[in-house]
């Protein structure tokens, strides 16, 4: 893309999910469960205290481009590194992003990368008001599994060693604060 294209775009905007203000009617990541999550459930699940929710959109305009949520998480003590092991105690606090997703027409451009790195900062931000020793997300299994399992590796996600959930990854959140804080 000419460098004038790319600076003719609208800024990103990554803000708190707001029903009134953000259009999700026309969103498609390309795999349904998720697309029926955003059109259908998120709103409940964030009015129940559920999970938090963030939107990203271009200025002036209130479709989503792409969304990730936040709740609250707790890992056996015997997943995960040694040193959770170790603790004493029987669960490690952590903050789970339950959903990640990215419009299908601008997959690839950057803005998954964008929202998950705008996810750590914000779990940053709650690691120093109450205890999560790690950001935990499940990736999701369809066609794209690979793509999306190398993604969440390059930014440092590793296998939480779950048995019953091998597609659950962590980041502890030590590594995010050391990278972004």
């Amino acid at each position: 893309m000419p460098a004038d294209a790319a600076a003719e775009r609208p800024a990103l905007i990554i803000a708190k999910f707001e029903k009134a203000l953000h259009d999700r009617s026309a969103f498609s990541c390309g795999f349904g469960p998720i697309d029926n999550f955003l059109k259908s459930s998120l709103s409940d699940h964030v009015k129940n205290g559920f999970v938090t929710a963030w939107v990203a959109t271009a200025e002036g305009d209130a479709a989503v481009l792409g969304f990730y949520t936040l709740g609250a998480l707790v890992i056996r003590a015997g997943l995960g590194p040694a040193k959770w092991q170790r603790a004493g105690i029987p669960d490690i606090p952590a903050i789970y992003i339950r959903a990640v997703a990215v419009r299908t027409d601008i997959q690839r451009q950057g803005l998954g990368t964008a929202l998950v790195v705008d996810a750590m900062k914000r779990c940053l931000g709650i690691s120093e008001q109450m205890g999560a020793a790690a950001i935990v997300l499940d990736v999701l299994e369809d066609a794209h599994f690979e793509r999306r399992w190398t993604f969440y590796a390059d930014l440092g996600f590793q296998p939480l060693g779950d048995p019953e959930n091998p597609h659950r990854v962590f980041i502890p959140m030590a590594d995010v604060r050391a990278t972004l804080g």
